[in-house]
């Protein structure tokens, strides 16, 4: 697993995302993001969780949708 915290990661559909979090639950990545505004100067008051799953070698995110999952990560991340 690469640390990616402080990093930004670009989705296939262009938009930017600024890793704030990371953690591994049940073995896969997950990140906790806030959207980068156009001009990627500054940060968005959007966040999301990330998924990232390993296909053929080759890294896709995807966004987190399973509500339970979503719980279990923000229980357990600290957000201080």
């Amino acid at each position: 697993m690469k640390n990616k915290i402080n990093r930004v990661i670009t989705l296939a559909n262009g938009k930017k995302y600024f890793v704030l979090k990371q953690a591994i639950y049940k073995g896969d990545n997950y990140y906790m993001v806030a959207e980068v505004t156009e001009d990627g100067n500054d940060l968005k008051e959007k966040f999301a969780m990330l998924h990232e799953i390993e296909r053929d070698g080759q890294e896709l995110i995807e966004f987190v949708k399973d509500a339970k999952t979503m719980q279990v990560l923000l229980d357990h991340l600290n957000l201080d």
